[in-house]
């Protein structure tokens, strides 16, 4: 993130180690959004699960609604907004979003109940005004359990 910076990079593309993405990812993130993410399933081989969904208040707090998480059917070829949250193993941001957010790992952040680390970046970006879209037509891998093919052979069926 701090080379991004340094060298005056437009954007940052994140593709985590275990997320594998469709060959159209990058040109489908490309929207005029500050942060723009495609959609991949958690870590439960026996469950196809979208990491995906809304911020809601409860009580003074903002959390993660585990109940809005997404079914596969209803992602497909959609591009969601307001107060999303999903993993950002693929995730194109853009500058100005980084020069004013931090990454956050400080485990005392978590008792802001907004979620994990991907899901309190993308909390504060959405409360300073930034534009998240979240694609439903890049779709990706999450290994080791789901693979893209895996994920194909489930979308028709298989």
């Amino acid at each position: 993130m701090q080379k991004c910076l340094d060298e005056n990079y437009d954007r940052l593309w994140i593709v985590e180690a275990d997320v594998e993405v469709p060959n159209h990812s990058l040109v489908k993130l490309l929207y005029d959004a500050d942060i723009n993410l495609g959609i991949y399933p958690n870590h439960r081989p026996d469950e196809l699960r979208m990491m995906t969904g809304y911020f809601k208040q409860y009580c003074n707090r903002v959390k993660p609604e585990v109940k809005s998480v997404f079914d596969i059917n209803k992602l497909k070829g959609k591009i969601f907004t307001e107060m999303v949250w999903a993993g950002i193993g693929c995730a194109l941001l853009k500058r100005k979003v980084l020069e004013k957010i931090r990454f956050k790992y400080d485990p005392r952040e978590y008792s802001r109940k907004v979620g994990v680390h991907d899901q309190l970046f993308l909390f504060d970006a959405q409360q300073l005004g930034f534009k998240v879209l979240l694609h439903g037509d890049v779709i990706c891998g999450h290994h080791p359990e789901w693979s893209l093919q895996k994920l194909e052979d489930s979308f028709n069926g298989c």
